[in-house]
């Protein structure tokens, strides 16, 4: 079984951000406690990692991966197109629990895309995501649990389901935040709510418009 590390995700370790960045460049799989979930994580631009990645989870290609950053300008690596209006967007309510879809660029995997031609990407709101971005590039986070099944908010339950397929889990104790990212796709003209979360899409909507 994959080592539990306890760690602060406001004031991460460097010891422990070392093990889990090394890891992450190696191309192997870890589980980390995010702004919402726990999440299994790979790096986002490593395609052999991606496919690792979903070959944990069990998830099928049609569905994705959202993928996260350290700061605004990693979002490039992704995207080479960011409307003035989605730029107020993140400006306005990144970081936080809010991920949004961008048209990505042809580097970036199909896989994590689900398919098609747009990646998600979130600019979370503790420090030990976004440090550990920082230090490895944008990675896939997917929900650490089997496909069906409730999200995890323990690091000894993401254990016991995927324990022996990751390098790591970096335990954060129990996440308070029981439910995922809002979810906004800005590729058009308007952006368009694809999952109600935490950020309420009105929020969303007068960020667009100012």
């Amino acid at each position: 079984m994959a080592d539990i590390i306890p760690v602060s995700m406001e004031a991460p370790e460097g010891e422990i951000l070392i093990r889990a960045a090394g890891a992450l460049k190696r191309g192997k799989c870890i589980a980390v406690p995010t702004d919402t979930l726990y999440g299994l994580c790979a790096r986002a631009l490593d395609r052999e990692a991606i496919d690792r990645l979903f070959a944990v989870k069990g998830r099928t290609e049609k569905k994705g991966a959202p993928v996260l950053i350290g700061l605004f300008p990693q979002l490039y690596l992704l995207t080479d197109r960011i409307p003035a209006a989605a730029q107020r967007l993140v400006r306005a309510l990144w970081p936080g629990p809010l991920t949004l879809i961008f048209p990505a660029r042809p580097h970036v995997s199909r896989v994590l895309c689900g398919g098609g031609d747009g990646v998600a990407v979130r600019l979370p709101g503790q420090a030990l995501c976004r440090t550990l971005a920082r230090w490895v590039g944008p990675f896939a986070a997917t929900s650490a649990n089997p496909p069906g099944a409730p999200p995890f908010a323990r690091a000894r339950e993401v254990a016991e389901a995927f324990g022996e397929k990751l390098e790591m889990i970096l335990d954060g104790g129990a996440l308070g935040q029981d439910s995922p990212s809002s979810v906004v796709d800005v590729r058009g003209e308007k952006p368009l709510l694809i999952r109600e979360g935490p950020v309420a899409f009105s929020e969303v909507e007068a960020a667009w418009g100012e």
